[in-house]
């Protein structure tokens, strides 16, 4: 068993304080910890409208934001190992290193001195980079999927008119429908063109009501500040890859996604100095292939894991 005091499952929060926030100002965290505390530790960050409930637990029974991938008996097997996840910082300004330092502090706040692994898709990715950029030795392993170092610049443009869709709306009676246009706006690139084309084709109300639904589902669970405040940090998301050390990064990518170009990932693994690896999932869901693949995702990882396992036990053999 882990000699972690503070280690248990259910829904907790604590303040920042310096030297990890150095303004003065009292920051919330949020946090959930799910399944087995004596199994490996492994802390799962997704998209901006993620919330740290990533999985169904015995203190919450609604179903999580990856909940076919992590949960009892899936490809991160909540009977032999532990989750932990936030709800993120959304405050003026921050930033994919303020996430960071802010995971890095609940981690001395529970007494974990290492995890298995960081597993970060989309802005969790990013931020999982800011992680490795500032810390060594605290993950075992870093998996990224969906995320690179910066945003290229269709991505960026892209949310640059979300944003501006929201703010102009902002205070008056069409907030909540300009949130939802911005929302409605970003579906339409985290999906591939192949599959809105073939899943669509020859009627255009089924691809309208899908988009009111995606944006309404989003509104009900977002607010505006939120989504401008987390969509700038994800434009101003940057992460020099020299500077990364000491840690082992795993990418995984999609050929299909417009988001994240699996050739963005590729040309970020060979700036890295150091261990990685990138693996490619074929499939035509774009960006939100990390979410709604998966066999191909709990395969991945399966064989990541394993992988992980085989080198462990090597070096105890030597």
């Amino acid at each position: 068993m882990y000699p972690y005091s503070l280690l248990k499952e259910g829904v907790g929060k604590t303040q920042l304080t310096a030297p990890y926030f150095i303004d003065n100002k009292y920051y919330e965290i949020c946090f959930e910890i799910n399944g087995n505390i004596n199994g490996p530790i492994y802390f799962i960050l997704g998209g901006i409208s993620a919330s740290k409930h990533v999985a169904s637990s015995s203190f919450n029974f609604k179903k999580g934001w990856w909940g076919n991938i992590v949960g009892e008996n899936k490809a991160i097997n909540l009977n032999k190992c532990c989750v932990i996840s936030i709800d993120y910082l959304d405050f003026e300004g921050v930033t994919t290193f303020d996430q960071a330092k802010a995971i890095i502090f609940l981690l001395d706040y529970l007494k974990i001195k290492k995890i298995n692994s960081f597993i970060g898709y989309s802005y969790g990715g990013m931020v999982a980079l800011s992680f490795a950029s500032i810390s060594q030795k605290l993950a075992n392993k870093i998996i990224i999927l969906g995320a690179a170092s910066e945003s290229l610049p269709q991505s960026y443009a892209l949310r640059c008119i979300q944003q501006k869709i929201v703010e102009l709306s902002i205070g008056t009676k069409n907030e909540k429908e300009a949130l939802e246009t911005a929302r409605k706006l970003g579906i339409i690139t985290y999906r591939s063109t192949e599959e809105l084309n073939t899943r669509f084709l020859n009627d255009t109300n089924p691809i309208v009501n899908y988009l009111d639904k995606k944006g309404k589902e989003f509104s009900s669970n977002f607010s505006s500040q939120k989504f401008l405040t987390l969509s700038k940090s994800i434009n101003n998301h940057k992460v020099n890859p020299f500077i990364i050390k000491e840690n082992d990064i795993i990418f995984i990518g999609c050929t299909s996604d417009q988001i994240t170009p699996f050739t963005q990932i590729q040309k970020l693994s060979y700036e890295l100095n150091v261990k990685n690896k990138v693996y490619e999932i074929d499939s035509i869901y774009g960006h939100d292939a990390y979410l709604n693949e998966t066999l191909k995702i709990s395969n991945l990882f399966q064989t990541i894991f394993q992988e992980q396992n085989n080198l462990k036990e090597e070096k105890n053999a030597n």
